[in-house]
């Protein structure tokens, strides 16, 4: 069955809770089917951010050589050929470039200087591993309203990047990376389906949980987790193994999960 077309499902044009839900959901939906990456740009700007206007949207990767690839891009004059361009460090950091910022950026997304583009890093083991832009024709008044969706959806395409990457490289493991892709997204679906009937509050965790619980969102190691923030390496085991219990998970990838999906972090 063919989910290309959320517009046809009945988003809202109002940024309410409930349209904010169903255009992720959507999202996560349609990304349980595998659509190709020139149609995931397509799509955020003629469904998942239609209400706001975009005009482009551009998915790329960062190569071992700090070199940036265009993975996919939409709305951009140069298109045709454009997804396999790849740009040196020297292009990319030139302060005139969207992405100029990308690897020194902390937060969840940045705008460009005239409030045209909108920049959102995708994250692997606690590193910038590429990013989505969205842009507009005109500069946005509401970025921080834009930018917490389009943030959101980030999560949801960088997963995908992810497990797309490795299913091209590991040839050997295709069989087995689609279901397990096929439960991530499930698992993020039902968060915002509202279908999930536990909620943790942010309460019942301390506050060096909360540290640890974003470092494993990010694919950090206890190791890396540890040396971040100061703790011994079991010290973090320790809360990890607490913040399971809390979250009533068993897991490293399912505690990420469920922050994302409760939106604790």
């Amino acid at each position: 069955m063919d989910k290309i077309s959320p517009r046809d499902a009945g988003l809202n044009d109002s940024p309410t809770s409930n349209s904010f839900s169903l255009s992720v959901l959507s999202l996560l939906d349609w990304l349980n089917s595998e659509p190709k990456l020139d149609d995931i740009c397509r799509g955020i700007v003629l469904a998942y951010l239609h209400q706001y206007q975009p005009s482009k949207s551009k998915i790329v990767q960062f190569g071992v050589d700090d070199s940036l690839t265009v993975l996919s891009d939409y709305g951009y004059i140069s298109s045709v050929g454009h997804a396999s361009k790849t740009l040196t460090p020297a292009q990319w950091r030139q302060s005139t470039n969207d992405f100029s910022k990308l690897l020194g950026c902390q937060e969840k997304f940045y705008w460009n200087r005239n409030s045209t583009t909108v920049v959102i890093p995708f994250r692997s083991r606690g590193m910038v591993s590429g990013a989505l832009s969205v842009g507009f024709d005109l500069p946005q008044r509401k970025t921080e309203e834009i930018g917490l969706l389009a943030s959101h959806i980030g999560i949801a395409i960088a997963l995908f990047v992810n497990l797309t990457s490795k299913s091209r490289t590991e040839s050997a493991e295709v069989s087995t990376a689609a279901p397990q892709g096929e439960a991530d997204y499930a698992t993020l679906r039902d968060s915002f389906s509202g279908s999930s009937t536990q909620t943790v509050r942010t309460s019942t965790m301390t506050g060096r949980q909360l540290q640890i619980l974003e470092g494993l969102i990010e694919g950090k190691t206890n190791f890396e987790i540890a040396a971040d923030l100061g703790y011994s390496v079991s010290t973090v085991r320790q809360e990890t193994m607490k913040m399971y219990q809390v979250l009533n998970v068993t897991g490293r990838r399912a505690a990420a999960q469920e922050a994302l999906r409760q939106k604790i972090i």
